[in-house]
């Protein structure tokens, strides 16, 4: 499972993130930078249309390209398509794809050669590879570099990625991550929350044996106000349902037929679904079949309202991965019980039990 979670995360990651500037922000015991190689790793091996610029701040071109062998990912292959600006070593003999500066505070001649490289390889993607060297100069200085690179980045339909460790910058930190259209915050437990537009990704970021494993972890539901999805094929049911519960933090979508409820579902991505079976175009069980299938619709709550009593109908529900089951005629206090009692264990709280 990981493998297969692992590859369609990180497809989800590289379309979601293609036009975007993005820094990791992470405490200093996760290991940020090994994710950051995995990530590049990913567009080489997947676009091969796409260049890669390495803003050599923490690492040398040499150590980068050993950084990755150590990792245990191989870009060999790939290194006609990535492009270094390294600190110059008048000891070393200069190497291919590269492009020197003085030192690290040498920002004019960086901004020239980023200038330069995104002009003739635009849509490229820039690893600036570590945020915290930047944070021990002049905040301004800082920022009017961070500016620079970001323009030509975005004026060239490019990409960026970088790193920061919490903390480090103190409060600089705040600023530093301004620059940077999404913020993918880690925890020290490897956890990701990450926004991109209207996609969200809930991940768990694992190094296992030296591998990176990428796992979905369920979405924890913050707001106050919960999205709830009716689905029945008698209208009298929605406006009962709608009526009962209208003292509660819920907010009402309704569909009248599996159709269109999954249709509402892809589009709205409901915190939950109250579910009849018997409809007449698809039944509640090939709803949840399909939704259960997607990756934006599969971990939306769901509670089957129906006059299907018998086990064997329960069970076919439960196997398909519904969260709760209601029998029809339901009393309200029932379904306001059930429907809080399942959305606890997704993280959410009624407003009443909070502190």
């Amino acid at each position: 499972m990981s493998g297969e979670d692992t590859a369609e995360i990180m497809d989800t990651f590289r379309e979601g993130l293609a036009d975007k500037t993005t820094v990791f922000l992470a405490p200093a015991s996760v290991s940020s930078e090994r994710l950051i190689y995995f990530y590049i790793q990913s567009i080489l091996e997947n676009d091969d249309q796409k260049h890669i610029i390495w803003l050599c701040l923490k690492n040398s071109r040499d150590k980068v390209i050993a950084n990755f062998r150590d990792y245990g990912m191989e870009i060999e292959d790939h290194l006609d398509r990535m492009w270094f600006i390294d600190i110059e070593d008048p000891s070393k003999e200069k190497k291919e794809n590269t492009l020197y500066y003085s030192s690290q505070t040498d920002y004019m001649k960086i901004g020239s050669h980023t200038s330069k490289l995104f002009s003739e390889m635009p849509g490229s993607t820039m690893v600036i590879d570590d945020l915290n060297i930047l944070s021990k100069d002049n905040l301004q200085v800082v920022e009017n570099f961070l500016e620079y690179i970001m323009s030509n980045v975005h004026q060239q339909e490019g990409s960026a990625v970088s790193m920061l460790n919490k903390g480090v910058a103190g409060e600089k930190e705040g600023t530093l991550a301004s620059f940077f259209d999404v913020v993918i915050e880690i925890s020290d437990t490897g956890e990701m929350h990450v926004e991109m537009g209207l996609k969200s990704l809930d991940v768990k970021y694992v190094v296992e044996k030296g591998k990176i494993n990428l796992y979905y972890i369920q979405k924890k539901i913050k707001k106050e106000r919960l999205n709830i999805l009716i689905v029945d094929d008698e209208p009298d049911i929605p406006d009962l349902l709608k009526l009962s519960l209208k003292d509660e933090p819920y907010d009402f979508l309704v569909a009248y037929n599996g159709k269109d409820a999954i249709e509402i579902a892809r589009e709205k991505i409901p915190d939950l679904i109250l579910l009849d079976i018997m409809m007449p175009d698809m039944d509640g069980y090939e709803v949840v079949e399909t939704l259960k299938k997607e990756r934006d619709t599969r971990d939306i709550a769901i509670i089957m309202i129906t006059a299907k009593t018998k086990v064997d109908d329960k069970l076919k529900g439960m196997e398909l991965g519904i969260d709760d089951y209601i029998s029809k005629p339901f009393d309200k206090r029932e379904v306001n019980a059930r429907i809080k009692m399942v959305m606890k264990r997704f993280g959410w709280k009624p407003p009443e039990e909070k502190e």
